[in-house]
C-alpha cells in the first residue's frame, strides 16, 4: 500500500464515482480500478461495487423517513459557538461564551465518507421542504469515516429523527453531520484525522432502511455536499 501513496487515495475517490451509475468508465475511472486490483483492500472495494450496482434498485428505498427536523441539531451548533445568531437555535448564556475555535478556516481537501455505495437521495427539494443533506444507502456496519481533520462536537442520540449521530466541526464554520448510525466510534471532544472511522451505518432515527444522512453546513446554512467532495457520480 505504501507503494501506491497518493495514487491510491485518488483511486479511492474516483472508485466511489463508478458505485449505481449507468455509465461507461472512462480513462481515469478505469486506471483507478488498475490500482485497486493490486491490493486486497482495493479488491474488496471493487466487489461492493459490483454488487452495489446490481442492487440500485434496493438500495435507492434507503433513504430519510421524511424530512429531518434540525432545530435541535442547531442548538448544538449553536452552543459550540458555530452559530452565533443562528435563527431557530437557542441562546447561549452570557456565562457560556465558546473558546474560539483554533482553525480559522479550512483550506484541504474533503474525501467521501464511505467507500462504496449508493445515493439514494439528494440535496433539495424534497417532500414539500428542502433535503438538507444527501444520503448514501450501504450495508449495515460498514464504516463511516470523517470527510477532514476536526473535532467531535457531538456524539449521541438526542437530535430528534437522526438516530446515533456524530457532528464534526472543521473550521470556525464548517461543520458535517452524519446521522442514522447503528454505532458510534468518538466522543465529543475528540480530535479526529481525516479517513478516521467515527460511526458504523445503520438505520436509527427517521430512516427506511441501512443508510447514511450526511450534512456540510457553513454556520447554520446547509450546502450540497456534492459542491464539497470530490467530483464523482457516486
Amino acid at each position: 500500500m505504501k507503494r501506491y501513496g497518493a495514487l491510491w487515495a485518488a483511486a479511492t475517490l474516483i472508485l466511489v464515482g463508478m458505485t449505481g451509475t449507468g455509465q461507461g468508465r472512462s480513462l481515469l475511472e478505469q486506471v483507478a480500478t488498475d490500482v485497486a486490483r493490486q491490493s486486497p483492500q482495493g479488491r474488496r472495494i471493487l466487489k461492493d461495487f459490483e454488487r452495489y450496482q446490481r442492487l440500485a434498485h434496493v438500495f435507492k428505498k434507503y433513504h430519510d423517513s421524511g424530512n429531518l427536523d434540525d432545530g435541535d441539531l442547531l442548538n448544538v451548533l449553536k452552543d459550540a459557538g458555530v452559530i452565533r445568531n443562528g435563527a431557530g437555535a437557542k441562546k447561549t448564556p452570557k456565562t457560556a461564551r465558546p473558546r474560539p475555535f483554533p482553525v480559522s478556516k479550512y483550506e484541504g481537501q474533503y474525501r467521501w465518507p464511505m467507500t462504496a455505495g449508493i445515493v439514494s437521495s439528494e440535496f433539495g427539494p424534497r417532500w414539500g421542504k428542502t433535503h438538507q443533506g444527501i444520503d448514501i444507502a450501504a450495508d449495515a456496519g460498514v464504516p463511516i469515516h470523517a470527510v477532514a481533520a476536526g473535532e467531535v462536537i457531538y456524539s449521541g442520540s438526542h437530535i430528534t429523527g437522526y438516530g446515533n449521530v456524530v457532528i464534526l466541526r472543521h473550521d470556525e464554520r464548517t461543520t458535517t453531520t452524519y446521522a442514522h448510525n447503528k454505532a458510534l466510534k468518538v466522543r465529543k471532544g475528540e480530535k479526529v484525522r481525516a479517513g478516521q472511522v467515527i460511526a458504523l451505518l445503520g438505520s436509527t432515527g427517521h430512516s427506511t432502511g441501512p443508510h447514511l444522512h450526511f450534512e456540510f453546513r457553513d454556520a447554520n446554512t446547509p450546502l450540497n455536499p456534492r459542491e464539497k467532495l470530490p467530483k464523482s457520480g457516486f
